[in-house]
């Protein structure tokens, strides 16, 4: 019986632990709502995952925005992937499933954001390659 009850509450206390340090990550920015796949927020470029990942501009080497022509042109919702190259080598991707009701809806309005900021930003459409 005690056994049953430890078996079933560990993974639960995990589970609530995970859920409580998402909460409180996420609640330190208050650019995120409505953000789509990143944000800005104190000279950083914030990566709007589960768990916020902040880059800061002056270690960003080049943003890689990953997306196809062809949905943004006929379909209502688009998957975006966001590549950040950081100075000292390391890399971080997020993908994201834009639905054009985000400030920064399109992949467009990305690049130019990016630019604005300062921040070398690649567009690679992957409806090309074929």
């Amino acid at each position: 019986m005690i056994y049953q009850i430890v078996i079933f509450y560990i993974p639960m206390l995990f589970l609530f632990i995970f859920v409580g340090y998402m909460i409180y990550k996420r609640s330190q920015y208050r650019n995120k709502a409505n953000a789509g796949a990143f944000f800005f927020e104190d000279n950083n470029l914030v990566l709007n995952t589960g768990i916020p990942y902040a880059v800061a501009f002056d270690q960003i080497d080049r943003v890689e925005l990953h997306y196809n022509s062809w949905e943004l042109e006929h379909q209502l919702s688009y998957s975006l992937s966001v590549k950040v190259f950081q100075k000292n080598g390391k890399s971080k991707l997020v993908f994201y499933k834009g639905y054009r009701t985000a400030k920064l809806a399109l992949p467009s309005d990305m690049e130019a954001a990016l630019k604005e900021k300062g921040l070398h930003c690649i567009m690679v459409d992957s409806n090309k390659k074929r």
